[in-house]
C-alpha cells in the first residue's frame, strides 16, 4: 500500500483531524465535570442535601460509558465526521439545557444528555485520530492533555461563574461554544475539507487471534477498574479538598476550583510521558508501570490533610492519567480497523460506564459517613488488582509498518 493510498484523509494533512478530535476531548470532559463542583453550591439553591444532587449526575455518567458502544458502531457503520458534528450539538444542548434548569427533573435530563452525548467522543473521536495519524503514542499523549486541559477547565470555570455571575452561565455559556464547534465542523465536512478515515496511516501487522481474545479478557478488567477510579477521583475531589483543605486554604469555590483545576492540569502533562514511552519501549510494560505506581498515592489520600492531601491527590491523578496513550495504543494494535471505533466504544462502555455508579456510591457514602475513606482504600485495592491481572498481557507484538508493497 503506498503512502498516498494508506493516508486515511484521502492526501489531506491530518491537522484538521487532530485539532477537531483534541478540541472534542477537551468538551467531553468538560461538560462531564462540570457538575461536581456546580453541585457544592446547588444545595443552597434547590433545598436539598450534596448526595442527592450528586445523584442526578448518575444515569448521565453511566450513559457516558454505556452509549459508547452504539456510538463505535455508528461511527464505523456510518460517519466519523457525522457522529463527532452530533456529538458537539448534542452536548452543547444538554448543557444549555442544565443551565435553564429550574428543579431537579430539569437537572436530571440535562445530565442524562450531555452524557448521552459525550458518549460519541471516545470512541468516535480517537479511533478517527488514531487512523489519521503516523506517530500514535505522541498524539495520543498531546491529546490525553486536551482531556485533562478540558477537566482542569472545568472546576475552575465553574467555581468563577458561581462566584462571579451565576452557576447557570457555568453551563450556558459553553453549551454555546460547542454547539459552534459542531457547526464549524459540519461546514468543513459539507466543504469537503474533512473526510472520514478509510484505512490507518500506520498500518501495523496483524495481531493473531488469540493475543486478540487475551487481550481482550485483560483490558475488560483493567478498563472497568481504570474507570470506577478515574471517575470517582475527578468527581469527589471538589468535595474532598472542601473538607480536607479548611477555610483557611479552601474559603471559596473559586480557590476550590483552582486546587481540582491544577492538579488536573499538572496531571496532564503525564500523558505526553506515558505517549513517548509508548512509542519508544513496550506498551505492556509502560501500562503495568504506572498501575502500579499509583496504588500508593490513592491509599496516602486517606492518611493526608492540607498540603499533604493536595501532593497525594496530584501524584494518584498523575500516574493514573499516564497510562492512557498505552491502553489506547493497545486496544489499537489488537482491533483490525474496520472494528475500531467498536472497540474503543466497548472500551469505554467499561472505563466510563462505571463512573454513574462510582458517583452514585460516593454520594451514599459521604452521607453517611462523612467522608471518602472507605471509597478510596478500594481504589488502592482494584489499582493493585489491575496491576496483577495486566502481567498476563501478552509480552510483544510487532507493530511495525507493513512494507509498502503489502
Amino acid at each position: 500500500m503506498s503512502d498516498s493510498q494508506a493516508a486515511p484523509q484521502d492526501g489531506a494533512t491530518p491537522t484538521l483531524v487532530i485539532a477537531f478530535s483534541n478540541l472534542g476531548h477537551v468538551f467531553t470532559h468538560l461538560f462531564t465535570i462540570l457538575y461536581a463542583t456546580a453541585v457544592l453550591h446547588l444545595p443552597a439553591v434547590f433545598g436539598l442535601p450534596y448526595g442527592e444532587l450528586l445523584g442526578l449526575a448518575s444515569v448521565g455518567l453511566v450513559l457516558y460509558g454505556v452509549a459508547a458502544l452504539p456510538a463505535g458502531w455508528l461511527g464505523d457503520r456510518w460517519s466519523q465526521i457525522g457522529m463527532m458534528v452530533v456529538f458537539f450539538a448534542g452536548t452543547g444542548a444538554g448543557s444549555i439545557v442544565t443551565g435553564l434548569a429550574n428543579g431537579t427533573g430539569g437537572l436530571f435530563a440535562g445530565l442524562t444528555l450531555i452524557g448521552l452525548f459525550a458518549s460519541i467522543y471516545h470512541p468516535v473521536g480517537i479511533a478517527w485520530l488514531v487512523a489519521s495519524v503516523r506517530r500514535q503514542g505522541v498524539t495520543l499523549g498531546f491529546n490525553g492533555v486536551f482531556g485533562s486541559m478540558g477537566s482542569a477547565i472545568g472546576p475552575v470555570f465553574v467555581g468563577a461563574m458561581i462566584d462571579w455571575v451565576s452557576w447557570r452561565a457555568a453551563f450556558i455559556v459553553p453549551g454555546v461554544l460547542a454547539i459552534g464547534a459542531g457547526v464549524l465542523l459540519a461546514f468543513m465536512w459539507w466543504r469537503g475539507k474533512l473526510h472520514d478515515a478509510r484505512s490507518d496511516r500506520a498500518p501495523a501487522a496483524p495481531p493473531g487471534r488469540g493475543a486478540m481474545a487475551r487481550v481482550f479478557v485483560i483490558l475488560t478488567f483493567t478498563m472497568t477498574c481504570g474507570g470506577f477510579i478515574y471517575s470517582g477521583l475527578t468527581n469527589t475531589m471538589p468535595k474532598l479538598f472542601e473538607t480536607g483543605l479548611g477555610p483557611e486554604l479552601a474559603g471559596s469555590y473559586t480557590q476550590i476550583g483552582l486546587y481540582v483545576g491544577a492538579i488536573t492540569g499538572a496531571a496532564s502533562l503525564s500523558s505526553l510521558l506515558g505517549g513517548w514511552l509508548a512509542d519508544r519501549y513496550s506498551p505492556r510494560q509502560v501500562y503495568l508501570t504506572f498501575w502500579l505506581l499509583s496504588v500508593l498515592p490513592v491509599y496516602l489520600m486517606t492518611t493526608t490533610r492540607d498540603g499533604a492531601l493536595l501532593g497525594a491527590t496530584l501524584l494518584a491523578m498523575f500516574f493514573h492519567t499516564a497510562y492512557g496513550a498505552s491502553e489506547n495504543l493497545l486496544v489499537a494494535r489488537y482491533t483490525p480497523f474496520r472494528w475500531r471505533a467498536l472497540a474503543y466504544g466497548a472500551k469505554f462502555v467499561l472505563a466510563l460506564g462505571v463512573g454513574g455508579l462510582a458517583v452514585h456510591l460516593a454520594g451514599k457514602l459521604f452521607d453517611q459517613a462523612g467522608s471518602f475513606d472507605l471509597m478510596y482504600l478500594g481504589f488502592a485495592g482494584f489499582a493493585l488488582l489491575a496491576f496483577a491481572c495486566a502481567l498476563a498481557l501478552p509480552r510483544a507484538h510487532a507493530a511495525r509498518p507493513l512494507p509498502a508493497t503489502a
